[in-house]
């Protein structure tokens, strides 16, 4: 269940979808096919016999509607069944575009609290902001029972074009917006220049542009010259690998940045660096924290294991899963989530449920005595007023250039 509490999921158009780690198309004919039918035939005659039979009416959409739950039921939580707009919704957020409010939730045992408002998005314009807790949907109390319902509500509302009010707690308080939903493009990177030349990237997710905008600022800042570099993937909770893999390799001269273990073949591969780097010579550091998760975690440990990077913060979330998106050839536009793989770190270390412990451990509650925090810093725009662990960042590197 505490995996479950921390989970984050991206809400796109009001429901949750969990951003995979790696999202790749698989052909039906790759797939080995099994002579024996018996078990089908099996399942075709118990569907058939409850649908008879049964002494209330259930549809056969109905019972192989079930029959799918049950499979992946006794799967792991990163692997389901997405209808056409469930798969639509997540190759939009992969695009980085999609229609709908705007916030990203991660639930627990009996709420659903935001992880991320986007900036310019309806949610940000009317003032959510992470840790506020979603009380109630159209003046309808979310429970613990009833979030799935909730989350399909809000979806249906964007689909309508329909705006929604929420009540929301924050601390001790309650206020209530009404929120239309729009078209939001998700810029997952943002990149400021800081006071001592020192350069800021926060990635939020990966998308299918996020390598791209990256090596762009990195080119930038390398004609800048610069003293240091942050990477912040707070709250990061993976996306696509190739662009993780793409933007370690943009540090990393040789050697393996991540491997991929599982049944099927073509889910067993090693990636690794290639010849050229960006920045060669900056001191660089990473800060993580525990919903760091997916491909986050895969940079972090590419960067760290090969000693290009010193990570700060705290322990991240573990999820050392691959998942790919394969179609459904019968229901076109439909689409199976399934986990295919296990990755392991350049250390051939395996992170799933373990996560990355960082060098230096900074939490945003006790900030870090070890560190003497760096005067006259210019934050950047969105960060906490009591930033420890960016403080310790900017002290590290700091000290590091003296040294």
């Amino acid at each position: 269940m505490t995996k479950l509490i921390r989970n984050m999921l991206i809400l796109l158009i009001g429901i949750i979808i969990g951003v995979s780690l790696s999202v790749a198309s698989y052909s039906r004919y790759n797939h080995p096919v099994k002579e024996d039918h018996s078990d089908l035939i099996l399942l075709h005659e118990v569907i058939e016999t409850v649908e008879t039979y049964y002494v209330d009416k259930i549809s056969r959409e109905q019972l192989v509607s079930a029959a799918i739950d049950g499979i992946f039921k006794t799967l792991d939580s990163h692997s389901t069944f997405l209808n056409v707009d469930q798969a639509n919704d997540l190759q939009s957020s992969n695009r980085g575009q999609y229609y709908g409010f705007g916030f990203e939730v991660s639930p627990d045992q009996t709420q659903l609290v935001i992880q991320t408002a986007f900036p310019g998005s309806p949610a940000a314009n009317a003032g959510l902001q992470k840790g506020d807790i979603l009380f109630t949907l159209n003046q309808h109390r979310v429970t613990a029972a009833n979030q799935p319902q909730v989350l399909d509500l809000i979806k249906q509302a964007s689909q309508g074009r329909q705006a929604i009010a929420l009540e929301v707690k924050r601390q001790n308080s309650t206020f209530t917006v009404t929120l239309q939903p729009a078209d939001i493009r998700l810029h997952s990177v943002q990149a400021k220049l800081l006071a001592d030349n020192i350069g800021y990237l926060r990635i939020t997710h990966f998308q299918q542009d996020t390598a791209k905008d990256v090596k762009s600022w990195l080119e930038h800042w390398q004609q800048t010259e610069i003293n240091g570099l942050i990477i912040d993937v707070r709250d990061n909770p993976g996306g696509l690998l190739e662009q993780a893999v793409a933007i370690a390799d943009m540090f990393l001269d040789q050697g393996v940045i991540v491997a991929t273990q599982g049944r099927y073949i073509n889910a067993n591969e090693t990636f690794y660096a290639t010849t050229g780097r960006l920045l060669a010579n900056v001191p660089l550091v990473v800060i993580i924290n525990q919903d760091s998760a997916s491909a986050a975690e895969i940079l972090t440990a590419a960067l760290r294991d090969h000693q290009r990077a010193t990570v700060v913060g705290e322990k991240s979330f573990g999820k050392g899963t691959v998942q790919s998106l394969i179609p459904n050839l019968y229901d076109r536009g439909s689409m199976i989530k399934l986990t295919t793989a296990r990755y392991t770190t350049p250390n051939g270390k395996m992170l799933d449920t373990k996560g990355i412990e960082p060098d230096i451990k900074v939490t945003q509650e006790n900030g870090d005595n070890s560190l003497e925090v760096a005067k006259d810093v210019a934050k950047t725009a969105g960060q906490p007023n009591h930033d420890h662990q960016f403080d310790a960042a900017i002290s590290w590197i700091e000290t590091h250039n003296h040294n």
